[in-house]
């Protein structure tokens, strides 16, 4: 299986080999650069709380391939899994002997037929469906959506997508189809050309900043409460389950998006318990075990602008960071907004080929270089930072979803261990 390889051809002619099970149940499709994971774990789960079937798409996943495909707010099973991909590979093994395939499924095109298969022969009703890379090329684009989302804009995959924000807004806005509403959180520049592609598609456009209200009530740990205002109604007192106060705007979009679903309605109780019971992990996800750990994917230049506003506005102390980072990603602005927060950098490798060595990282950020540690792998480098991060202060770890998908294991047996 090729790692990337954009366009439809091969995912259409395994769906149609499969009988077309992504045609079985509704879908609410996301697009974005950040923020996607988010929208789609509230959606869902305001969906489920209302008592609709539900599955759940997402990528990557943070330690088992199993975390991408949930229906009604759980897993796959092992078993299930390797039982639909055995199907799967049958199935490509005769279109490749046919020269219905021009060359092997990618790993995520596989991944999204096994997600497919499994939804529609659970019967779902409404599947939330994240895509994996940029929108209009991407294997999840075979979907005929009920509603679709557009989280915002930032550059990332610059080396796929197009180096500019025009260029990545104009793949994204690629799941808009015709009739179909679309709730977008773009802004500026992006905002422009979701606008355009929406009159081309003649696509209803709500977008949050011009259709919705939000007014922030409290903080408590990094959550939110808030008063929202949507197009349909409003809701007072949300509590959000996730942290940070880019979630606000994410729940919004989430809000907007169910409400799109007319034929799945929610009622507002739906809503209150929806936000309130999300799940995302290793998205400013926080423990306090044997120091305070927050984790946090922040693995491109918005995302790690985010984080720093998030730390800045708890005014937390004593900050002790571990990072790593893949290749494609532009290290510089990364490193320039979370290294000056922190005390001591661990810098580490990941098990990952496009990783960066950690020597490569510490001589880009030369002007750190008397609080960078370099360690071998993640497990030594975490371990690191709690022994020097003092009681009242705190390890970030963050730069990549792969590093916290290998640190998390590590987090949640020490939290399990404090909880007996």
């Amino acid at each position: 299986m090729q790692e990337i390889h954009l366009g439809l051809h091969r995912i259409q002619a395994l769906m149609g080999a499969l009988g077309n099970p992504h045609r079985k149940f509704a879908v609410l499709h996301i697009a974005g650069t950040n923020g996607k994971g988010s929208v789609a774990a509230m959606s869902e789960s305001i969906l489920r709380h209302a008592g609709w079937t539900t599955g759940l798409y997402t990528s990557p996943h943070l330690v088992r391939l199993e975390e991408r495909i949930q229906v009604n707010g759980r897993r796959i099973s092992g078993a299930r899994l390797c039982s639909l991909a055995a199907r799967v590979q049958r199935k490509e093994t005769a279109l490749l002997r046919a020269g219905k395939l021009d060359r092997p499924l990618s790993y995520f095109e596989f991944i999204t037929g096994c997600a497919f298969l499994h939804f529609a022969e659970q019967r779902i009703g409404v599947a939330v469906v994240e895509v994996g890379l940029g929108g209009r090329l991407d294997a999840t684009n075979i979907v005929d959506p009920a509603a679709s989302v557009i989280t915002g804009i930032a550059l990332d995959h610059e080396a796929i997508l197009g180096n500019t924000i025009e260029k990545i807004a104009a793949e994204k806005a690629g799941i808009i189809r015709s009739g179909v509403p679309v709730i977008s959180g773009c802004r500026g520049n992006a905002r422009r050309v979701i606008q355009a592609q929406a009159r081309k598609q003649n696509a209803p456009l709500l977008e949050i900043d011009r259709h919705c209200s939000i007014r922030t009530l409290r903080e408590c740990g990094g959550r939110f409460s808030l008063d929202l205002n949507t197009p349909l109604r409003p809701y007072r007192a949300l509590h959000l389950a996730l942290a940070g106060e880019h979630q606000m705007r994410n729940a919004a979009l989430a809000v907007t998006a169910v409400e799109a679903l007319r034929a799945f309605p929610v009622r507002i109780a739906d809503v209150h318990h929806g936000l309130s019971l999300a799940r995302w992990p290793g998205r400013m996800d926080e423990y306090r075990i044997p120091r305070r750990t927050l984790l946090d994917g922040a693995h491109n230049t918005e995302g790690a602008l985010l984080l720093k506003s998030h730390l800045l506005k708890r005014k937390a102390r004593d900050l002790h960071l571990v990072f790593g980072v893949l290749r494609d990603k532009d290290l510089r602005k990364i490193g320039n907004h979370l290294f000056p927060l922190a005390k001591t950098i661990h810098l580490t490798g990941l098990a990952n080929s496009r990783a960066m060595k950690p020597e490569e990282i510490a001589q880009s950020h030369k002007r750190f270089l008397s609080r960078i540690r370099l360690h071998k792998n993640s497990r030594e480098a975490i371990q690191a930072a709690w022994q020097e991060c003092p009681r009242h202060g705190m390890v970030v770890v963050a730069g990549s979803l792969y590093l916290i998908g290998e640190v998390l294991p590590l987090v949640q047996r020490h939290n399990r261990a404090k909880m007996r």
